[in-house]
Order: structure tokens, then sequence, then C-alpha cells
């Protein structure tokens, strides 16, 4: 008896040329932005807030957006037709929350409990601010959130409008403008100054080359992944090869003049240079080269490394550091290696707000009105994206008793924040306390899930 092609979403390692297409049809009916990035310098998020008794409208315009959403086969012919012309085109992707799915009918049975209960309820457990801190437009139930990428902005604008225009008498609009930030060496950067995105899941064979000089799979990390990463069976497909993710968006608002002005003080107190005390903050310098691997930045921003070889004491990448508290790497905490790397999400942020980049002046840096659109794709919310935050970021002995909360994202339900031990100097096993919290601020969000192509088309 013939053995049965596994389907797409059950595959556990990066996609081959012939699994790609072996794999076609299903890729079709995949939306993109989820086993890779659009990789636009510009998106617009649109919430929908469906009215009372316009189930049927919502659904014809669901439907008929679906015809328009670019699909993971599509975005690779985008990518490709892109390198030929270096001409942007339209990215269009749309998910909906539990709520949506409910307001037009349909059971949300065969969805996980964290999806079904909403990121409202998940506030305490991930000690997010109450929602009845968050931004409004976040406080009201959004059904399905529109995603619209460009290069161009003018032309994201004009089709942003258009979307507006034709949902504006069934549902209410709020919307989140995200402007890719790079700095002086046109690296995508965020906020606080650090490159962004440097360690991400791989799913295509093609791109783990960019990982080495060689063109081969690094020897000591390997991020390599399957699309059983992120990809979840469709409950409501078409068929079932219909897949999809869920998608977590979070709006983190940064305070960049509280931060700077930490890490200056962290320097100060290590008497050593900003450079290297934020980048024992953030786990790299500002360029992307790891603290664990380097005493300083040396424009080798090799991926390559795991902690557990390159620095298992702490001695030069403090283990409470944003990039290790969140991929630990190898880092001892009775799981494998393969079960700690099962907890990785496919993050797809932006930034938000002026993308100017922050310079040696510490004083007109913004205190608000800045940050990330923080987006993800996963499998599993529970062992994913939540179990980063609570049992990773927001976690005190994560890896090591008494390492202290994640200095970027960690969070706190009642206000503690034990300090953190940094090293007084690169590989020296003295420590010094210092806290550093509490310079990103979510604002909001929900969780989503993007279906599949096929029960867009087919909503009836």
């Amino acid at each position: 008896m013939p053995k049965k092609k596994p389907r797409l979403f059950e595959l556990d390692r990066p996609l081959t040329r012939n699994a790609i297409t072996a794999h076609g049809l299903e890729l079709k009916r995949l939306q993109g932005n989820i086993l890779k990035a659009h990789a636009r310098d510009a998106e617009v998020h649109l919430f929908l807030t469906f009215k009372p008794r316009k189930r049927n409208e919502a659904k014809q315009f669901l439907r008929e957006f679906g015809g328009k959403c670019t699909s993971a086969f599509e975005q690779r012919e985008q990518t490709s037709r892109f390198k030929r012309t270096r001409k942007s085109e339209m990215f269009a992707a749309v998910c909906l929350s539990a709520k949506g799915y409910q307001y037009l009918g349909l059971s949300t049975a065969g969805f996980s409990t964290e999806f079904r209960d909403g990121m409202q309820k998940a506030s305490r457990r991930l000690a997010d601010p109450p929602p009845s801190h968050w931004e409004p437009h976040f406080r009201r139930d959004l059904h399905v959130m529109v995603l619209l990428a460009h290069d161009n902005i003018l032309d994201l604008f004009q089709q942003m409008a258009l979307v507006q225009a034709q949902v504006r008498s069934f549902a209410e609009v709020s919307s989140e403008l995200g402007i890719r930030m790079c700095d002086g060496a046109g690296r995508t950067i965020e906020h606080f100054g650090y490159v962004d995105g440097r360690s991400q899941p791989i799913f295509f064979r093609e791109d783990l080359k960019k990982e080495s000089l060689n063109g081969r799979v690094p020897k000591h990390w390997d991020p390599s992944a399957g699309p059983n990463l992120v990809l979840f069976k469709d409950p409501l497909g078409g068929d079932d090869t219909d897949c999809g993710t869920y998608y977590v968006f979070r709006k983190l608002e940064q305070n960049v003049k509280g931060f700077l002005k930490h890490v200056a003080a962290l320097a100060d107190t290590l008497q050593g240079s900003r450079e290297f005390a934020g980048a024992l903050v953030i786990g790299r310098f500002a360029d992307g080269t790891p603290v664990a691997c380097s005493e300083e930045s040396d424009g080798k921003v090799s991926n390559a490394f795991t902690y557990a070889k390159e620095d298992k004491d702490g001695n030069c990448c403090p283990f409470a550091a944003h990039i290790r508290k969140t991929n630990p790497r190898g880092d001892d905490n009775g799981e494998s290696l393969e079960k700690k790397k099962s907890h990785r999400v496919a993050r797809r942020g932006i930034t938000y707000g002026d993308p100017r980049p922050p310079g040696d002046d510490l004083n007109p840096l913004p205190a608000t009105g800045v940050g990330l659109l923080f987006q993800c794709c996963q499998a599993n919310l529970k062992d994913q994206f939540e179990f980063i935050q609570k049992s990773w970021a927001n976690n005190d002995s994560a890896m090591r008793p008494g390492t202290g909360k994640d200095p970027v994202i960690g969070q706190s339900t009642d206000g503690s924040f034990p300090s953190i031990h940094f090293p007084k100097k690169w590989g020296d096993e003295g420590r010094t306390p210092f806290r550093f919290h509490s310079f990103v601020t979510m604002k909001g969000g929900e969780y989503f899930f993007m279906p599949s192509l096929a029960f867009l088309r087919n909503l009836t």
C-alpha cells in the first residue's frame, strides 16, 4: 500500500523545490505572510467590527476580498517579478477573530481555547495591562483584520480608502499604519535602534544559504523549521489539506527616551560604553552582532551560535537579555533543544510612528507615540506565543533562578521587577545588579486566525 503524502501543515522540515512543486495547490490555498514575510516597506491594518444584522454583507465582503488576497504561491511569484523589475505589488491578507466567526454564525469548536477566549481574557495570565487601559479601538470586539502592504505608500493609502468605503455601511473601522525603519546601512531596525528580525525560523531550504558563508546549514544553530511550526488545519476549510495560522497582533509602545537613558545609566554603573550596555540588555549590538560571541560590534552578525556552546554561564550575555529570554538556544531548563525550538514563532511585525532612527542626543527622543505592531504566526497559541511571553519573558527564574524578567517585553501583574545581574565585564564571572524594565507598554491587540483562501472564497 503506497504511503500517503503528508499534507503541507504536517511537514516537519523546510520546503525543497520539489516539495514546493508537490504542494503547489496547497500553497495556492494558503495565505501569504505566514511561511515568509511579505517584505513591503509599509503596511496598514484595518480592524472591522460588523454592525448588528449585517451578516450577509459581511460574508459577501469576505468572499470578494478573499479573491484579492495574496496566496503563499502568488507571494513567491511576486518576489520573482520584483527581482526582475524592482516594481512592488500590492499584498493583501485577512484574518478573523473568534468573535468574528461567531458573528458569521460559524462554529469555533475546532479552534483552540486560547483563540476562542481572545486576547482580552488572556491579559492576566500574560501580565498585560487590563483591557480597560488599552487604546479605545482595541477595547471593542474586533471581528476581522485586513492587512494591506506595499512599498508605495500612496498606492497603499488608495487601496485602504477603497476598502474603507466598501465596508462603511456595515462595519466600524479603525486602522494602524506601519512603516519600516532603517539604519544608515539600510538594515531593518526597531525604535530602540537595534537590527530587528535577525533570527527567524526558515521554512524554505533555499533561504538557509543566507545563514552561512559556505551555503551549508549552520553547524551550531540550525534555524530551519517545517511548516508544521506555524500551520494549523483550517477547521472550516474546504478539504482536509486546507490550513491557516493563528495570528497574534499586539501594539507595543516604546519609550525610546527612557530606554536609552537607562542604557546610559547602566553603562555608567558598569563603567563601560553605551554600546556594550545596550548589547547586554538586548543580547546583540545595534548591528546584530551577538554579545555572547563578541565583546564589541564587529559586523559579524552570524546567527550560528548556541548559548550552551558559547556562553553557558551567562558571563557574556545575561540570561535575562531579550533575545536569550525569548530564544534560549540550548540553555538548560529541562527541555531538549528540539523542544525549545518548538516554542518559536514566525515574527511578522513592523514599526509605527516617526521612522527616523534615534540619535546620540537623548533629550528629543520620543517617550510615547512610537513602537512596534508586533505580529506572529504559530500553530499553537498556548505552546508558542503565550509560552514565550508567560514562561520565559515574564518568568524571573526561566533557565536559571533569579535571572530577572526580559528587560524589553517582560511584564508583571504585581509590579515586581527584580534586578538583572549583568556581567561586570565581558566574560567576567562577577555580576552587577541593575533594575531595567517597563519601557515597552502593550496598548491592545487580539488573537486572529488567518484562514485558507478556500474558506473565504466559498463563504456563503
